[in-house]
């Protein structure tokens, strides 16, 4: 689990920064600068501060799964053997590292975990569930959820201003 430690005291202009930047990483320094009406020399030294500070953890592209060949995206809700052991953080690096994972989380409640896996077909979740969800990587059960529709999918944390 993540340590939560603030750092960095978010003005009004960084989160302006923040969230222009979550919708459009590749806006150029002059156009968030006339947004914002500030200078340019200011935004990117806000910008800097911001990724010094790890508040900008990385810049990313967002890309259509389905347009990409991955269009079977599967919520699997996973309980482990046992919590708490070298064996979970085994699990934990296998699931940081396995490209068709998306998102693993530790949750709380009757599940251990929860993944965001993007799947080729039916065939290639098989696949991974054989190679990946076994006891020999400490999960005793998982259950697939099958998402049918999305509705809103983003990464951005809109930031109140």
């Amino acid at each position: 689990m993540k340590k939560v430690t603030i750092m960095h005291t978010l003005d009004d202009i960084d989160k302006k920064i923040l969230n222009l930047l979550q919708d459009n990483a590749t806006l150029p320094l002059k156009t968030i600068a006339e947004k914002l009406g500030i200078s340019i020399a200011t935004t990117q030294r806000r910008i800097s501060q911001l990724t010094d500070a790890k508040i900008i953890e990385r810049t990313v592209a967002i890309v259509d799964a389905v347009k990409v060949g991955r269009p079977l995206t599967v919520l699997v809700l996973i309980k482990m053997v046992n919590s708490n052991t070298p064996m979970q953080h085994r699990f934990e690096r296998l699931m940081a590292a396995h490209p068709q994972v998306m998102s693993c989380y530790e949750i709380s409640g009757d599940y251990d975990f929860v993944l965001i896996v993007a799947n080729q077909d039916i065939q290639d979740y098989h696949r991974f569930t054989r190679q990946n969800l076994t006891g020999e990587n400490n999960v005793a059960t998982f259950n697939s959820q099958f998402v049918m529709n999305s509705v809103k999918s983003s990464p951005k944390l809109t930031l109140d201003i």
